[in-house]
């Protein structure tokens, strides 16, 4: 079988999830047998290929191209969608940018935040709408029919979730797409159980308070920053910044041992998530958490969103905050912290989910299965 994976122009820049995912199931695929080639083009070209499976619904600006082009070429095409309603993560980003933009007192940004977390805050975009934590946001016009419409190209979907699938259904109205739940997965060959003694010994840090991924507003942190002031325990946040004024309201707002960290290899990662005690990721947009899913098999306690689809990959084995409310956010840090001796057979009970139903060889035979059902070879 010969497998074209498609994924926007701007994957490899980004460094997000669709691209791991799209790579780790490349890699088992090929241990399959499977001939798998990439493209991130806007028109790609799926000639000789039995199917292109496409990643990222979420991706308006090039996805719809890239599937009708497929379309026309006669390609059946599968879709990972990575499909999240955008309304409550754009309203709740637009806000914490603008409580933490301006000059404000501590008492002034503490007034705002419990607006925020009160979800009656609302902000004017400057293109005159008025975002709500219960409006249907969008950020731009035509959002979702955008999306049906690319729908319309789609053979075959592989949400990551159940949850995934059905607000795909419930927000875009499709129900008639034939779909098989694909988790995502971790590579337990780098992330379980490693060895911490690197990273200890290149930054001199050790029991700490862990967020890994980009430095934006979308994965929360500089919420997370304000929420562990006055914790005496180091808050350490790994991850490449490409929004840089918001690096710098996370240092400015954030606790006195606040560690911020460049994008780092596999290997010295998994040994921060071994240095480390607690992972957090209150973030807006996870669909499942793929840096938590990684620090869990290296026994980190973990701490996951309410705003995605976590709590279906992690179930009563982690903590979870509101990503909109501080408190929330600091509760659920210092009780995994105060509760990390006695969850060792949870944190263990979390490793052995993850080794039994998200590797991504078990996603690579549920993508194997699919592309048989599209009619690939």
């Amino acid at each position: 079988m010969k497998v074209l994976m498609v994924n926007t122009p701007s994957a490899t820049r980004f460094r997000g999830g669709d691209l791991t995912q799209m790579r780790k199931s490349a890699e088992a695929l090929r241990r399959r047998g499977v001939e798998v080639v990439e493209s991130f083009d806007v028109e790609p070209d799926g000639r000789g290929f039995d199917v292109a499976h496409v990643f990222n619904l979420r991706t308006i600006q090039s996805t719809p191209r890239q599937v009708r082009h497929l379309k026309d070429q006669g390609i059946p095409v599968a879709l990972s969608p990575i499909y999240l309603n955008p309304s409550f993560a754009l309203w709740g980003t637009r806000v914490v940018k603008s409580i933490f933009r301006g000059e404000r007192t501590d008492d002034e940004i503490e007034r705002l935040l419990l607006k925020l977390s009160g979800r009656t805050a609302m902000i004017r975009t400057s293109g005159g709408a008025v975002l709500s934590a219960t409006a249907e946001n969008r950020p731009r016009g035509h959002y979702d029919r955008i999306q049906r419409a690319t729908l319309d190209g789609v053979d075959y979907l592989m949400p990551n979730s159940i949850l995934e699938m059905n607000a795909l259904v419930r927000t875009l109205g499709r129900f008639d797409l034939p779909f098989t739940v694909v988790p995502y997965a971790a590579d337990p060959a780098t992330f379980l159980d490693p060895d911490p003694e690197p990273f200890v010994r290149r930054f001199g840090l050790r029991d700490f308070v862990l967020q890994a991924g980009r430095i934006e507003a979308s994965k929360n942190q500089v919420l997370l920053a304000w929420a562990l002031r006055g914790l005496d325990v180091p808050l350490v946040l790994i991850g490449g910044n490409m929004q840089n004024r918001y690096e710098q309201w996370c240092r400015q707002h954030g606790p006195k041992h606040l560690h911020i960290i460049d994008h780092l290899s596999s290997d010295t990662l998994a040994a921060a998530y071994g240095a480390a005690r607690v992972h957090v990721l209150p973030s807006w947009i996870e669909t499942c958490g793929l840096s938590t899913m990684e620090a869990a098999l290296a026994d980190c306690s973990v701490v996951a969103s309410t705003a995605g689809y976590e709590i279906e990959y992690f179930r009563d084995l982690a903590y979870y905050c509101d990503p909109s409310d501080h408190a929330s956010i600091r509760t659920a840090v210092e009780r995994s912290l105060d509760h990390y001796d006695r969850d060792q057979e949870r944190r263990l009970d979390l490793k052995r989910l993850i080794l039994s139903e998200y590797t991504w060889d078990r996603a690579a035979d549920l993508m194997l299965r699919c592309y048989g059902r599209m009619g690939g070879n």
